[in-house]
């Protein structure tokens, strides 16, 4: 293996809080080597060169999986593994400038039976998807499943939504991160008893590095911003849930388990309130005056494409759908942006509630001429 100090790439991905069955600590480094020219054999046999940016000559490159260890601990435990193996420390002491995170985690364990107010139907997961996300957006994504991977019922087992950069803001104006946000059971929770850390789920956050175009690097403001943005989350989601995340006796509806210990900090970031309530008022209130107001025909057949049409819709689809003029569509479009988003030629609700209101008032539209 071919390194030198000054062309090295330390590692791109950081992991934390993603446990096995037995939630056991981990933390696996894979070195490979890097130059310009380097060729690879795929299974079949075939050759191929190895894309290395510019700007590096001959490095390593490494990539780290852990779990349940802090996230400022990687470097350096990289560091100590490599010294045990004959491998000088000092090829990774300084992050080269491409080095990322690729997923982390945060969580906290909730008792099973304080944990329904999380992911209940009208609970804050469920609530965000609903609320914060467009109504056919690609990267838009929610899951609420009961069932266990042995097909037993478990509520809760395994609730997520996933928010890109820009929704995310929505409900955390100062974050920039984008988030899976969940309630999950370990796979063999229902095996367990009472008394075992397992048998009660995890309410997490997670880093979504494919929902954006950018890199969060690994530097300690970024690691910082990370465990900032995730803690924040899971605190804002709990507090909203009705949760009390700073007990004053004991440790309220929070669990320990083998590697975190419940703890009240002084320096935990302050929750945010998530104001779902206030989001759906608003929503509420935009419908509505538009109904009030009245809306052009071209403006009702846009909504009724876009309520009924399941697949991508562009305004030269409404316009052809409706013998209209393409700029008498995306006119109308203007005069309701505050109910559909636009981007790249693609036209949809703002979200799965809006979506529901609009559906209905077609609906009663449709009656009332009938």
């Amino acid at each position: 293996m071919a390194t030198r100090r000054d062309a090295r790439v330390p590692p791109e991905c950081l992991q934390h809080g993603k446990e096995d069955s037995v939630g056991e600590q981990g933390f696996k480094a894979h070195i490979a080597p890097r130059w310009q020219g380097i060729e690879i054999e795929q299974s079949d046999g075939t050759v191929s060169e190895y894309s290395v940016p510019d700007g590096i000559h001959e490095a390593v490159n490494v990539k780290i999986q852990g779990s349940n260890i802090k996230f400022s601990r990687y470097l350096h435990l990289l560091r100590l593994a490599a010294t045990s193996v004959g491998i000088r420390r000092r090829y990774f002491e300084e992050p080269h400038e491409y080095s990322n995170i690729q997923d982390a985690e945060r969580y906290v364990r909730i008792h099973k039976d304080a944990s329904g107010l999380v992911h209940a139907r009208d609970g804050p997961i469920a609530s965000m998807g609903h609320l914060l996300e467009s109504d056919r957006q690609g990267y838009r994504k929610v899951v609420q499943n009961d069932q266990d991977e042995h097909g037993r019922n478990l509520p809760g087992y395994y609730h997520t939504v996933t928010l890109g950069p820009r929704r995310i803001r929505e409900a955390f104006p100062d974050h920039a991160l984008p988030k899976e946000v969940k309630h999950y059971y370990a796979r063999e929770a229902k095996n367990q008893p009472e008394d075992s850390p397992l048998a009660h789920p995890k309410a997490g956050a997670s880093y979504q590095v494919s929902r954006w175009d950018e890199k969060l690097g690994v530097t300690e403001e970024d690691l910082e911003q990370l465990e900032r943005e995730l803690d924040q989350t899971v605190l804002s989601v709990l507090v909203d849930a009705g949760l009390d995340v700073a007990p004053n006796r004991g440790t309220g509806p929070l669990i320990s388990d083998a590697y975190f210990e419940v703890e009240t900090r002084d320096d935990s970031p302050e929750p945010i309130d998530l104001d779902l309530t206030e989001v759906k008022s608003q929503q509420e209130s935009v419908v509505i005056k538009h109904l009030a107001d009245g809306l052009s025909p071209v403006q009702w057949e846009s909504l009724e494409t876009l309520v009924t049409d399941g697949g991508e819709v562009s305004p030269a689809d409404i316009a052809e759908n409706h013998d209209r003029h393409v700029e008498s569509v995306r006119r109308a479009l203007r005069g309701i942006e505050d109910l559909v988003v636009r981007e790249y030629a693609e036209v949809q609700l703002r979200s799965s509630y809006v979506a529901e209101l609009v559906h209905e008032a077609v609906q009663e539209a449709e009656e009332a001429v009938k």
